[in-house]
């Protein structure tokens, strides 16, 4: 197994790089060992201490590898610094002495003149197919870009200047590919099919992310985009042309879930899969800020180009951390690292982090009053629909989102002594939404939907309005009149009633006057927010890696119906997909992601450079998904391939998680959320019988709360897996059928979680069919 010379390894300059005017021999760059020193919580092969294993290939992208495609490219030699046409082994292309002319260029970016090095027009011999050209260009032009990091790196260049001239080695390329001729030898690269390609994208990522932060840079920063993306573009003989004739677009990096290209995989995708599952199986309790966290997703310009990325956030960055991004970024050559202040969050709201908790009614000419509630509000109440906004009776600031209905799958012959069960409707939401942490709390709570606390907020808003209205002219007196019939119409909607609150200052109870709808939602009969040990779904057999338990079952008022998990006719879907209607409003299955069964055993988690195997393949890799929460609302994403992992509580968490669709220009969750399901339409499933409705895949409980671009969630199930842990009864989503609950598209075929051999009939609320209930409301 082939080792990295360390006189020759990559040294790419960190984000806390400065600018020098001339070379010197003072570049502060910390030594490999001093550096791989910080990694020491992360990679180990021990079970009871961290440490470095000295043994691991820590380079896997110099072994040889399918990445170029074409014949000739295949046969180019491999060593760091050597090409095609060029016999130094030692020195770029790019400024051998046979190759270069010096011209001086102005930078105009607050710089000095300088001296900048650029290439005579290529006198090689350009024989043979376009796309073996291309590659050994490619080659070459990696090998150049290599070049100059490594010059700033080692102070010989001022960043600026370093900007400038990977600038006109990308020009040089462009000009290069605008002579071939399309038509006579069509050409396709991308990230996904040579490795010339990511290492460059990986670099120009390293240049935009991590050196260029500072505002001074801002249009260095702009050209330096607006030139790769003309390289992007000659990448493709069908769209070399396409910024010229699209001048004003320009893809900036972004985040992208792994897996979006077609469930594609990248190089390297199962050695970060297995430092992942390295860290989040960790038996030592590594100290970190609470919220931080990694996530492996991918990171480009556009769905085929797009390198792996390791997204480190942290709520506080310190040089520390700069220092193991900078120790990471030396072990893969295609793998970009980056590094943001963030943290994740529990999705759940305070009335104070509410985007627009309050939206005041607006008044037409004449007087009529026009009269919609800022917060969803179904049209048949005794119907509720899924993800309603949902709060505690006595929750004064809590709040989150109902996700969706459950129900216990009962034999009544076999467990009679749960008949008084069999026809009972729960609800699901987040624990942490609706479990309080004293001592002395019902332990039974009340919840309300729509929730009390937004119901509250807006009677105060239109109170406030309604008196400031009250000392003016004739005009401002009919305004006062209508603010007046709104506040009566509130408190018809949602009648007033005296609660027993609890105050946390005075540590005393108190009774306060609050609105909240006409019958009381449902009541919590079980909930937790743990770490549990992971099960194995399929086989029963507990795993070794401990995964996060935050549920609430709610036991829904006797009165209302929820025979369908139903999107709701109270909001138009089909104004966020067109789609979004008819059956495609029904949830019918339960989509397993079955990821743990592909999991490697941690005693084989050592090598973490071995290369992925097509077994390995996740077909849910990139899946699109959408959610609806009561603060974000309607939201789109794509399943990510690898889990993150994050620390919170002082425990090391990890959690399968979506990253937000670059068609969606909103967060993707945020405080609120907690509690909605993610949901995929049938129709995007490949190996699906059904066409139409929807799947549902899991429950969101967290989120990046810095950038909003990640939603954490729980597999669908894994819960109902927990539920049958506790309580010995298994479960089931209302709407879908019991015999076909769930599809594992793991599998060619679809397969049933719920395989026993039963006598009962199909339930109720399989069916759709529910019959009236009138009992009276829940006291």
């Amino acid at each position: 197994m082939l080792k990295k010379d360390s006189k020759e390894a990559p040294k790419e300059a960190s984000a806390d790089s400065h600018d020098t005017d001339q070379a010197s021999g003072n570049a502060s760059v910390l030594s490999e060992p001093d550096s791989l020193r910080e990694l020491h919580p992360m990679f180990e092969d021990h079970t009871t201490s961290f440490t470095n294993d000295t043994n691991l290939n820590l380079n896997p992208s110099i072994l040889g590898g399918n990445s170029v495609f074409t014949e000739a490219s295949t046969a180019l030699p491999k060593s760091i610094f050597s090409s095609k046409y060029s016999s130094s082994t030692k020195q770029s292309s790019y400024f051998s002495q046979a190759s270069r002319t010096k011209k001086p260029v102005r930078t105009d970016y607050g710089q000095p003149l300088q001296i900048l090095e650029v290439p005579e027009d290529s006198k090689e011999d350009i024989s043979g197919s376009s796309s073996d050209i291309i590659a050994d260009k490619l080659h070459k032009l990696w090998q150049d870009i290599f070049y100059i990091l490594n010059q700033y790196t080692a102070s010989v260049h001022t960043l600026s200047t370093t900007v400038i001239n990977m600038i006109n080695c990308l020009k040089d390329y462009v000009a290069f590919v605008d002579t071939l001729n399309p038509y006579a030898d069509a050409w396709s690269f991308s990230s996904y099919n040579n490795d010339d390609v990511r290492k460059i994208l990986r670099m120009y990522l390293h240049m935009y992310d991590n050196l260029l932060k500072d505002d001074a840079y801002l249009r260095l920063k702009l050209l330096l985009c607006k030139v790769f993306n003309d390289f992007n573009a000659s990448l493709k003989s069908h769209t070399r042309n396409l910024s010229h004739l699209l001048p004003d677009t320009m893809a900036k990096p972004t985040n992208f879930a792994i897996g979006i290209n077609d469930g594609l995989e990248l190089p390297n995708q199962e050695a970060i899969s297995r430092i992942i599952a390295k860290v989040a199986n960790s038996p030592l309790s590594v100290k970190e800020q609470n919220g931080s966290f990694i996530a492996p997703i991918a990171r480009g310009i556009d769905k085929d180009m797009n390198v792996l990325c390791l997204y480190f956030g942290y709520p506080t960055l310190t040089d520390h951390h700069s220092r193991i991004v900078s120790s990471v970024q030396d072990l893969f050559e295609d793998v970009h690292v980056l590094l943001a202040k963030n943290q994740i969050d529990l999705a759940s709201a305070t009335t104070e982090s509410r985007p627009n908790p309050v939206q005041l009614p607006s008044f037409p000419p004449g007087g009529a009053q026009k009269f919609k509630l800022p917060f969803r509000n179904p049209v048949d109440p005794l119907r509720p629909p899924m993800s309603l906004s949902l709060s505690v009776e006595t929750s004064a600031r809590v709040s989150g989102t109902m996700g969706g209905f459950i129900f216990p799958i009962i034999d009544t012959k076999k467990q009679p002594h749960l008949t008084s069960y069999a026809n009972s409707k729960f609800a699901i939401s987040c624990g942490h939404v609706c479990l309080d942490k004293r001592d002395d709390s019902d332990e039974y709570p009340y919840v309300h939907s729509p929730l009390s606390v937004l119901i509250s907020l807006y009677k105060q808003a239109l109170t406030a309005q309604h008196q400031k209205c009250g000392d003016s002219n004739q005009n401002m007196l009919q305004l006062q009149v209508a603010y007046g019939s709104i506040l009566e119409q509130l408190d018809e909607f949602f009648p007033p009633r005296e609660v027993d609150l609890y105050d946390s200052k005075t540590k005393q109870g108190r009774l306060e006057m609050r609105n909240f709808p006409k019958h009381r939602f449902g009541q919590i009969i079980w909930g937790e927010r743990t770490l549990i040990q992971a099960k194995n779904t399929k086989t029963g057999l507990f795993l070794t890696d401990k995964r996060l338990s935050d549920l609430a079952i709610i036991k829904v008022n006797k009165i209302l119906q929820c025979d369908q998990n139903y999107l709701g006719d109270d909001i138009a879907f089909n104004e966020y997909d067109p789609s979004l209607m008819f059956d495609n409003l029904y949830v019918r299955k339960v989509i397993n992601l079955n990821r743990h069964t592909k999991e490697v055993p941690l005693e084989r988690i050592a090598e973490v450079d071995s290369l992925a195997s097509d077994e390995n393949a996740d077909s849910l890799s990139g899946l699109p998904v959408f959610k609806y929460g009561s603060t974000t609302k309607f939201t789109r994403g794509n399943l990510n391939g690898i889990k993150l992992v994050y620390w919170m509580d002082g425990a090391i968490h990890s959690s399968e998680f979506v990253v937000n669709s670059q068609e969606n220009t909103t967060s993707f969750a945020a405080g609120g959320d907690s509690g909605s399901w993610i949901l995929t339409k049938l129709e995007d499933l490949e190996g699906s019988s059904e066409s139409k409705g929807l799947g549902v895949v899991g429950m969101l409980h967290s989120y990046d709360g810095e950038y909003r671009q990640f939603g954490l969630f729980t597999p669908m199930t894994e819960i109902l897996s927990r539920l049958e842990e506790v309580t010995n009864i298994k479960w089931g989503v209302v709407g879908v059928n019991q015999k076909d609950m769930v599809i594992n598209l793991s599998d060619s075929e679809s397969e049933s979680e719920f395989d026993e051999d039963t006598d009962e009939e199909d339930s109720e609320y399989e069916s759709g069919v529910e019959e009236q209930a009138n009992p009276p409301d829940i006291d």
